[in-house]
């Protein structure tokens, strides 16, 4: 790290050499204009003329396993900021363009724009200057907010079609995780793309751990419609299951209240509130007769978990 002091000259300009190492790489002459980005630290980022803030094309050949490519698919996206990705092959199957088209629409932005037997181009349309980490957290959550009410009416009286939408509601917040994944990335490489953002880098970092648990919370609830949907479950137990889902409902909205507000007393008091949650669980747990059962007082349990870690954030970030 190179450190250089501050000259004033006049009256009120402040000057500070820059390091001619830097200089001479990004080939800077004298009249070259710099950009200067502020950033909530109180830190300046400095970047030189003609610095690209997108690559255009990726070009992958298709030498791997179709999970395999899709897997790489998804990290290109979250990290890497093309304009477009071609995939090309010898032959490209209709099946294997059917797999890559419904990746597409799982990732907020991405289309199939050409598409024939050697070549794909997947174009990335995505302009996140109006979205935020903090929206995207607060869609996430009110999706499982609807997901809890969903599996209500599931326990309820077993609707097979409240059972499909809350599968695509499930599919929504991955969507949106993945999404949050990016933009969180992006922050990280110091590059904010929406000025909108009011979040410090160590806000936005406890966020994305609570987008991951938002997501893992999605796939429980759909875990659990999935074994109920196929298991007979004792009056008494779904009579607990009952009042869990509706207790974990409220628990859950009151730590990304937490969260919003970085409220320590609060977290504190829906910690103690698990407890509790903890107690139902076991009572249902001795009351299960089956291993579906068993399996579907885990997914609860694990809720209740990943509820207690967004609640648990709120309580470091109330120490800034």
């Amino acid at each position: 790290m190179d450190t250089r002091k501050v000259q004033i000259t006049g009256k009120s300009t402040y000057i500070v050499t820059l390091p001619k190492k830097w200089a001479s790489k990004e080939k800077l002459k004298s009249g070259s204009p710099l950009s200067i980005i502020y950033n909530d630290d109180g830190s300046l980022m400095i970047r030189p003329p003609g610095m690209k803030k997108g690559r255009e094309i990726k070009k992958i050949k298709i030498n791997k396993d179709l999970e395999h490519l899709k897997r790489d698919l998804i990290g290109l996206y979250i990290v890497g900021d093309y304009k477009s990705i071609e995939i090309s092959s010898d032959h490209i199957s209709e099946e294997f363009r059917d797999d890559i088209k419904n990746l597409c629409n799982r990732l907020v932005g991405l289309e199939l724009a050409e598409s024939s037997k050697e070549l794909l181009v997947i174009q990335n349309y995505l302009d996140i200057d109006e979205f935020t980490i903090e929206k995207g957290i607060k869609r996430m959550s009110s999706i499982i907010y609807l997901m809890f009410e969903e599996l209500g009416d599931v326990l309820e009286n077993k609707d097979r079609l409240v059972c499909k939408n809350i599968m695509k509601r499930d599919d929504d917040v991955d969507r949106l995780f993945i999404l949050v994944s990016k933009q969180f990335v992006s922050r990280l490489s110091l590059r904010k793309f929406s000025d909108n953002d009011s979040l410090s880098l160590i806000e936005a970092f406890y966020y994305r751990l609570a987008g991951n648990d938002i997501e893992r919370i999605g796939d429980h609830i759909s875990k659990i419609v999935l074994y109920y949907e196929h298991t007979e479950i004792p009056m008494e137990v779904l009579s607990t299951l009952k009042e869990i889902c509706k207790e974990l409902q409220e628990v859950f909205m009151d730590s990304l209240e937490c969260l919003h507000r970085s409220d320590n007393v609060l977290a504190n008091q829906l910690l103690e509130k698990g407890a509790g949650i903890d107690n139902k669980l076991a009572v249902a747990t001795q009351l299960a007769d089956s291993a579906s059962i068993d399996m579907i007082i885990d997914s609860f349990g694990r809720i209740r978990d990943y509820a207690s870690n967004i609640a648990e954030y709120s309580i470091d970030l109330s120490q800034l």
